[in-house]
């Protein structure tokens, strides 16, 4: 969360004023922290690796975050904007709305946004390691649990409000489950990271178009066709 103080010359992140300058330290940190915990797992991961990967001192992450499982979270939440942004740049393109028939804006569309991995990456991404490796660590991990849980709970609700809103403008039937549905578009991409990351072989992505075709279909109320 950035907001910009009466003064142009500080920026309030995560609570505390920096220097605009600043905000390229903070994610060279948060880059850094997702390649040592990708490589290495969150409880193998050390500091002063990361800090490393940075070309920074420790204490330079001890200015911005309070400990390893903190700048873990911060690391996830940027991870899965930044694979969302990438998505949604994908998503817009002409041939694939072509493709899908389905302008941006669909609630399809959207839901594809949020997954870790789109058609454009030709091999695991940043978000789908540091995801996977963010929920392994919610369970194993106790001083992990509360800093995960905060961003799965973010990102569940991001489909959640996708499902409600199609609901609403009477895309999905309202008789259903808003919150499972969610769950199961969430739980969908988590699946195919884990056997993507497994080794498994990468399917088209053409593939699933037919596929949320269906979905599509499936969940519309039922007097529509």
């Amino acid at each position: 969360m950035k907001l910009v103080s009466e003064s142009s010359n500080v920026v309030n992140i995560d609570g505390k004023d920096r220097r605009p300058w600043a905000i390229a330290s903070r994610e060279l940190l948060l880059r850094a922290a997702i390649a040592e915990i990708a490589e290495r797992g969150y409880e193998h991961a050390r500091l002063v690796d990361i800090a490393a990967r940075a070309d920074m001192t420790v204490g330079a992450i001890y200015n911005w975050f309070e400990n390893k499982s903190m700048l873990f979270g911060a690391a996830l939440e940027f991870a899965l904007q930044d694979q969302q942004s990438t998505n949604r740049k994908y998503l817009t393109r002409d041939n694939v709305q072509a493709a899908t028939g389905f302008q941006s804006n669909h609630w399809l569309m959207l839901i594809a946004a949020l997954a870790p991995r789109q058609g454009v990456d030709r091999a695991p991404t940043d978000a789908q390691r540091i995801l996977l490796e963010a929920l392994r660590s919610a369970w194993r991990e106790d001083d992990m649990n509360s800093a995960v849980r905060a961003g799965v709970s973010q990102l569940l609700a991001q489909y959640e409000s996708i499902v409600e809103q199609a609901m609403q403008d009477g895309l999905i039937d309202n008789s259903l489950d808003a919150q499972l549905i969610a769950r199961v578009f969430l739980a969908f991409p988590v699946g195919l990271s884990s056997l993507t990351l497994a080794g498994a072989p990468d399917l088209d992505p053409k593939a699933f178009l037919a596929l949320f075709l269906r979905f599509n279909e499936a969940l519309a109320p039922k007097n529509q066709p």
